[in-house]
This record gives C-alpha cells, sequence and structure tokens, in this order.
C-alpha cells in the first residue's frame, strides 16, 4: 500500500517535470521570454523566473527514470517499445501535418526526411537519443554502482560534478567540453546521483520544508545571476555567456534544485484509490506529451497556431500560456493512449497469430 502511494507520489513529479517541459518550449520557441540583455522589463523578468521554476524538469525527468532503473529488470522489449512509440511520432506527425496542410512540410528537403526516418542518429529527439543510450547502459551502471559503498559512490559523482558543473557555473567564458547536458554522458551523471538517492540518501534534504526551501533558493540563485550578468552585460562586461548557462541542465545550481524538487514530491502522500491510480495512468503517457509537441514538423509552430503572437509583451501572456501548457498536455496524453491502445492491439494479434502458429506445429 505505502510503496504504491509513494509510487504515485513519484509519478506525479514525472507529470510535473513535463508540464515544466511544455512551459519552457512555450517561452523560449515561442519567443515570449527575449534576452535579459535586451528587456529588463517586469513582465520580461517574471518569465525568465518562470524558466528558472521550470529548468530543472530534464534533470527530474531523468533521476525519476534512474531512481525505478537502479533495480527494474533491463528488458530487451522496453527498448524496443521505446523505439516504436519514438518512431511513431517521428514519422506520424509529418505525414499528419502533410495531409492537414500544416506547416512547411511540403517544403522539406531530404536532410528533413532524413531526421524522421532516423530520429536516433540524427538527434531529431535530442532527449530520447540520449535516454535510449542511458536505458542500454543500465544494466553496466548498476552492476558497477553496487560494487562500490557509499563513500566511493559519492566520490564518484562528486568527481563528475567537478568536471562537468562546477567549471561551467563559475566561469563567464565557453567551456570546449560543455554540452550544456544535451548528452547522455549528463544522463549517466544523473543516473549514479539518483542511484546515490536510492541507495543511501541525502541527509539535508530530510524534511518536505527543507527540500522546498533548498529548491526555491537554487531557483532564486539561477534567476539572481541571471539577472546580474545581464545587467554587467549591458555595461559592456561580457557576461551574455554565464547569464545563459545558469538555465543550462547541467549548471550546478539547477542539478541542486532538481534533486530538491524530488525530495519534496517524495515526502507528498498520496493514499492508494482513484487519484493515485490516475495519477499513474497520466504519468505513463507523459513521454507521448514531448514526442509529440517536440517532433521537427511542429516544435516551434504549435506556440504561434495557438496565437502566442497576439498576447506577447503584455499580461495577457499569463491566461494563454497556462491555457496552452494545459491543452498541450492534454492533447498529448490523449494521442499516446490511442497510439498505446493501437500498440497493444497490434501485439495481441501478433501473439495471437505466432501462439496458432506453435499449436499447429505441435
Amino acid at each position: 500500500m505505502k510503496q504504491k502511494a509513494r509510487q504515485a507520489n513519484i509519478e506525479l513529479l514525472r507529470i510535473v517535470a513535463m508540464l515544466m517541459v511544455v512551459m519552457l518550449h512555450y517561452l523560449t520557441k515561442g519567443e515570449a521570454a527575449v534576452s535579459l540583455v535586451e528587456n529588463s522589463g517586469a513582465l520580461n523578468m517574471i518569465l525568465w523566473f518562470i524558466k528558472a521554476l521550470c529548468v530543472v524538469a530534464v534533470n527530474v525527468y531523468v533521476l525519476i527514470s534512474g531512481y525505478f532503473l537502479l533495480e527494474a529488470k533491463w528488458k530487451v522489449s522496453r527498448l524496443v517499445s521505446l523505439w516504436l512509440q519514438m518512431m511513431f511520432y517521428s514519422l506520424g506527425v509529418p505525414l499528419v501535418c502533410l495531409m492537414l496542410g500544416v506547416g512547411d512540410i511540403k517544403q522539406w528537403g531530404l536532410y528533413d526526411w532524413i531526421n524522421v526516418v532516423f530520429p536516433i542518429q540524427m538527434e531529431h529527439y535530442w532527449f530520447i537519443t540520449a535516454y535510449l543510450i542511458l536505458y542500454i547502459l543500465v544494466p553496466v551502471l548498476s552492476a558497477g554502482v553496487k560494487q562500490l559503498n557509499q563513500k566511493q559512490h559519492g566520490w564518484m559523482i562528486a568527481g563528475l560534478l567537478l568536471v562537468i558543473s562546477v567549471p561551467k557555473s563559475v566561469l563567464p567564458i565557453g567551456i570546449p567540453t560543455d554540452r550544456y547536458g544535451y548528452d547522455f554522458g549528463w544522463f549517466i551523471c544523473l543516473f549514479l546521483i539518483a542511484a546515490y538517492l536510492r541507495l543511501y540518501g541525502i541527509t539535508v534534504f530530510n524534511r518536505k520544508r527543507t527540500s522546498f526551501v533548498i529548491y526555491l533558493t537554487a531557483v532564486l540563485g539561477i534567476w539572481g545571476i541571471s539577472i546580474v550578468c545581464a545587467a554587467l552585460t549591458r555595461r559592456g562586461l561580457s557576461f551574455a555567456h554565464m547569464m545563459n548557462m545558469t538555465y543550462s541542465y547541467n549548471h550546478l545550481l539547477v542539478v541542486i534544485a532538481a534533486v530538491a524538487l524530488f525530495y519534496v514530491f517524495k515526502y507528498i502522500e498520496i493514499p492508494q484509490g482513484k487519484v493515485s491510480y490516475l495519477i499513474c495512468r497520466i504519468s505513463s503517457h507523459t513521454l507521448g506529451v514531448y514526442l509529440l509537441h517536440e517532433n521537427i514538423a511542429i516544435r516551434t509552430k504549435w506556440q504561434f497556431l495557438l496565437g502566442i503572437e497576439h498576447v506577447k509583451g503584455g499580461v495577457e501572456i499569463f491566461p494563454h500560456m497556462i491555457f496552452s501548457i494545459i491543452a498541450v498536455f492534454i492533447a498529448g496524453v490523449l494521442v499516446d493512449y490511442v497510439r498505446d491502445c493501437f500498440f497493444k492491439s497490434i501485439a495481441g494479434i501478433w501473439k495471437k497469430c505466432f501462439a496458432g502458429k506453435i499449436a499447429e506445429h505441435k
């Protein structure tokens, strides 16, 4: 009973993380939040604060996966299922847009179609490319982690953060090795952090309230640093890079905020029942939300199809933003539910035919 309730807590966080992802894409690819160097107005400041609240989303999503994958049985079928789900959207969305006359699909060239046919190699969905590689490596990573003691595990994470996160968090220049968290190397680091949380926990996050305060403090740090760097840049100093780096996934403050938010939800109590059941059902389709709205055919168009250009620059953007995020999320869940039903039907037919052939041979 308690295990299922706790699982619902984490699944709720998965839903929140995906809503945050959609929010980030609304603000950035919808060009609602413009550079703080160009616009230091109150409205733009608020939008950047919302970005700071949501930038933990990808890290949180991977932490959740790593937390459960450490003890989960590795399955080839899971790998195939994830690939098929990705291909359904990668190919399906452009074809539907082509039939409906949405977007500029008719003007696509060979490169664009290669992008949708080979989405992993072309990083059509960079998250899926990184996640698939991580999942392939999970058995090795899990076995390796279990050979370490707590001290060794902690030092391994500290070493990775010292190489990946700390320099880019304090230096105002670009670092050649920095991938901003958009690769499987960073996902491996997040998996190791999630494994540490699962095996040992972190005492500083021993209460929900403490975890929330740490999350909010880190968010304010992300936001505050970006404001200061923007002000220094307007004065002629070279801090524009650091301003943007505070919003990259492998920034130290973003990592701290992600872990803190994970613990906030870990301590939430959700009784077993209809609510927890609904949460778990919805969360199982959150990846579909990402695969739908981040397809290259519509990733920079859905914001404008919903009319974002009519509300940018005014307070009207806030109700429009809430409506758009909820609408995209619901649409993604519903489409993925239909996709899931379709896949299960095909699998059922395949198993029935396969079982029939085996019976005939016998």
